[in-house]
């Protein structure tokens, strides 16, 4: 039993650092209804924001979806953009709901490599 836990504290501790070394990374959905998505749960505008400073403190970044980009921008959807502003975190933009693409400095969908 002792060895085991041992064992056990030893791959925490060894597995620990790595995990740390990937920056957080927080998921936001702005649905056209004005719905939004915090890491593909329900959330609202105060607990991204609280969510965000979090965030800003662990030096991680935001990655935005926006559905009907083509449409004009519901205000939770320019609501997150401005939190992220205020928290002046660096921010991917995606074109897919799942994140799995980011939108390059030319304007091009890029897969992204998770």
């Amino acid at each position: 039993m002792l060895k085991h836990l041992a064992a056990l504290i030893l791959g925490v501790t060894i597995l620990g650092p790595l995990n740390a070394a990937e920056p957080p990374v927080a998921r936001v959905s702005a649905l056209a209804s004005g719905k939004l998505l915090l890491n593909g749960k329900p959330s609202d505008i105060k607990s991204i924001d609280t969510e965000l400073g979090k965030i800003k403190e662990r030096k991680g970044e935001v990655w935005y979806y926006r559905e009907s980009p083509q449409a004009e921008p519901h205000p939770n959807a320019m609501a997150v953009v401005e939190l992220v502003v205020k928290h002046q975190l660096p921010i991917s933009m995606s074109t897919k709901p799942d994140f799995s693409d980011f939108v390059d400095r030319d304007g091009r969908s890029r897969p992204r490599k998770l």
